[in-house]
């Protein structure tokens, strides 16, 4: 079996709504406490996640824990095949 087949992720839709747009960073929060990795580059990485909310439409991201830490993905709707659409923008590593 494919590692992409038995990979778990966690989804979050974040509405148009400027006042939604720190959920994300206490989704990526929770999931690094869940990884027991230090929070060293959490403010970073939290400030490049809400660069990425967008005003018009919803913004989904997805959230996966490895064994090293914890990845987050950005969805491009417009990158063609469905396996294409997810974007890594932030890994954050024991």
């Amino acid at each position: 079996m494919s590692e992409r087949a038995t990979t778990e992720y966690v989804y979050l839709d974040v509405p148009p709504v400027a006042g939604m747009r720190p959920c994300v960073g206490l989704v990526l929060a929770g999931m690094v406490t869940r990884a027991k990795i230090g929070v060293g580059g959490l403010e970073e990485a939290v400030d490049v996640l809400e660069s990425l909310h967008s005003g018009e439409e919803t913004t989904r991201y997805r959230f996966t824990l490895g064994d090293d830490g914890v990845i987050a993905e950005v969805e491009d709707p417009d990158a063609g095949e469905p396996e294409d659409t997810w974007r890594t923008v932030v890994e954050l590593v024991a």
